[in-house]
């Protein structure tokens, strides 16, 4: 079963930051102040720590990570194969999912002005889904939830944005992928759900089965002053 955890980062006062900023590697730190906004900083932060919690939640302890990347970035745990995670931020949330199986996540907030982008990078489909609504509201829910259906999936994949987004489509209502030369891929499937009112929240992979938890930051701050 595949865990998805998120935390809103609107708990992280200026004054917890400062706290929990150190119980990350120094490599993680060194990323967060580059960010020139705080709110950016506190999302690179608070998604190591979901990393962290994770890792406690999977195996029972917390040290060291070490963690690589693929050709495209994508990263993973060395010498922890049966680990497997991805993560997603976006506004006030970040979230994480993890199991023993490659996964992909992707989290946006709906919000207008990006639609037009459909007409690019979407299938035909794909854009009849969304352009069949006839709210303007309704539209803009439909795009932002395919949208991060497809990045969910491109994550799963591990490639990034080298794989183009209008080089597959994606069933909206039953989260079947199918590749522009018509192969269907049976062996995953792309869940999305509305979240916390006005996000989407989507996750590819091969397990039939998931949990959503919302993490309190006191309660990996409990946990990681423990080890």
């Amino acid at each position: 079963m595949l865990v998805v955890n998120c935390m809103d980062i609107t708990e992280c006062s200026n004054e917890l930051y400062e706290e929990v900023r150190h119980m990350v590697s120094e490599e993680r730190r060194v990323k967060a102040e580059r960010f020139h906004n705080l709110d950016d900083s506190k999302r690179c932060i608070c998604a190591d720590l979901l990393l962290r919690y994770g890792l406690y939640q999977k195996i029972g302890q917390v040290g060291d990570i070490d963690i690589t990347y693929n050709e495209f970035g994508k990263p993973f745990i060395k010498n922890m194969k049966d680990f497997k995670y991805n993560i997603t931020h976006s506004g006030k949330w970040v979230a994480i999912v993890y199991g023993n199986t490659d996964a992909g996540i992707d989290i946006e907030r709906i919000q207008e002005g990006r639609e037009e982008i459909a007409d690019f990078c979407f299938s035909e489909e794909e854009k009849l889904f969304i352009y069949n609504k006839a709210d303007k509201n309704e539209k803009i829910k439909q795009f932002t939830k395919l949208w991060t259906m497809k990045e969910s999936y491109i994550k799963f994949l591990g490639t990034g944005f080298s794989t183009n987004l209008d080089s597959f489509s994606i069933n909206a209502l039953e989260g079947v992928i199918t590749s522009n030369d018509g192969e269907v891929r049976k062996d995953i499937k792309v869940r999305s759900l509305q979240f916390d009112t006005d996000y989407y929240l989507s996750m590819c992979s091969m397990e039939d089965e998931f949990c959503i938890q919302s993490i309190k930051l006191d309660e990996i701050i409990k946990l990681l002053n423990m080890k």
